[in-house]
């Protein structure tokens, strides 16, 4: 996953204000993203423990929670799948794909 731009991993004590309202700001986001894929049926067993995780690690550390350049990566291989099936579901329904 290169060329990804990730929000700051730091502490969040030792973020400037900007990089603690940018973790702030994307965690909310992420969090409403989460909780909207999780329970899917396309999910696997481990990606829904997984978003499960992420949900309660946002909710109790209230967005201050860092995530590491290997859980966002995660995040975006489960969201590119989400958004894959969505296409095709959105295919079939139009007719250009015959199962």
């Amino acid at each position: 996953m290169e060329g990804r731009v990730y929000p700051p991993t730091g502490r969040f004590s030792e973020l400037t204000l900007l990089e603690r309202k940018t973790r702030l700001d994307v965690a909310a986001d992420l969090l409403n993203i989460l909780q909207f894929w999780r329970g899917d049926p396309r999910l696997n067993s481990w990606e829904e423990g997984f978003l499960t995780s992420l949900v309660r690690l946002l909710q109790s550390t209230q967005g201050k929670a860092k995530i590491t350049p290997k859980q966002w990566d995660k995040i975006h291989q489960i969201l590119d799948k989400m958004a894959g099936d969505e296409e095709v579901a959105a295919e079939m329904a139009e007719g250009d794909i015959e199962v």
